[in-house]
């Protein structure tokens, strides 16, 4: 079996740490793959890494998802190359600002809601439109531990994951009316320059791309709704 061939996939972050792995898994399994970045360099560097004869089956741009329009008009144009979004990925994220609930200045919780939850939402009405035409399609969001478990010291991080959590908990059910599936992900400690410090002993970015899409790689009639992947050296869970 092999979901991914000939797919049209949309990942946002696609330009490192985790999206950019998916990115060229997508690529190696056969996907028509559209992907963004803010980061030209990081872009480049992506681009250095795919095949001349794999050039067709891609599009890709740089812009801050903080701006709607761009995203808007992103949408428009992978929809208008390959003709139709089969699935769409959220993975770009924001740890921006780390501290205790009482000490969250409002601008940077503010800037990681637009990153975190607004940006993907943008994504989904976008991408849901073509879905909904076609009556198939798959979203997926990629979250993190952090909406199973409460760690102090990330509140804002937490919140932001958090509310794009419940709306993609709302936007499953409401989605099944169109045959839209709708997963969500909860990667635990990953191994990439989002941290600050190096943890070999956390997931490598790789792995887990390679976990997500070989789970999601399933038959139709499978609700696959949700997807937990840790380090085995992680206990902060229930």
């Amino acid at each position: 079996m092999n979901f991914w061939k000939d797919k049209c996939v949309i990942v946002t972050g696609g330009t490192s740490g985790l999206g950019k792995n998916l990115v060229l898994n997508l690529i190696n399994i056969g996907a028509k793959v559209a992907f963004c970045g803010r980061s030209q360099e990081k872009m480049n560097d992506v681009l250095n890494e795919i095949n001349e004869e794999d050039r067709n089956n891609i599009y890709y741009d740089t812009f801050e998802i903080t701006q709607e329009d761009k995203i808007i008009s992103f949408v428009k144009t992978v929809g208008y190359k390959f003709g139709q979004v089969d699935v769409l990925i959220n993975c770009a994220g924001a740890n921006s600002a780390r501290g205790l609930v009482e000490e969250i200045k409002i601008e940077d919780i503010d800037y990681m809601l637009k990153i975190n939850t607004i940006a993907p939402l943008i994504f989904i009405k976008e991408c849901y439109k073509y879905m909904k035409i076609k009556k198939d399609g798959l979203i997926v969001n990629i979250l993190s531990t952090c909406c199973l478990f409460s760690n102090e010291g990330v509140g804002a991080y937490t919140a932001s994951k958090g509310a794009l959590d419940s709306l993609t908990k709302v936007l499953r059910k409401e989605a099944r009316k169109d045959n839209i599936r709708v997963c969500s992900v909860y990667p635990g400690g990953i191994n990439t320059t989002f941290r600050s410090n190096v943890r070999e002993d956390y997931l490598s970015p790789k792995d887990t791309a390679e976990a997500i899409l070989k789970t999601l790689d399933a038959d139709k009639n499978i609700a696959l709704d949700e997807i937990v992947l840790r380090p085995f050296v992680e206990t902060n869970y229930c």
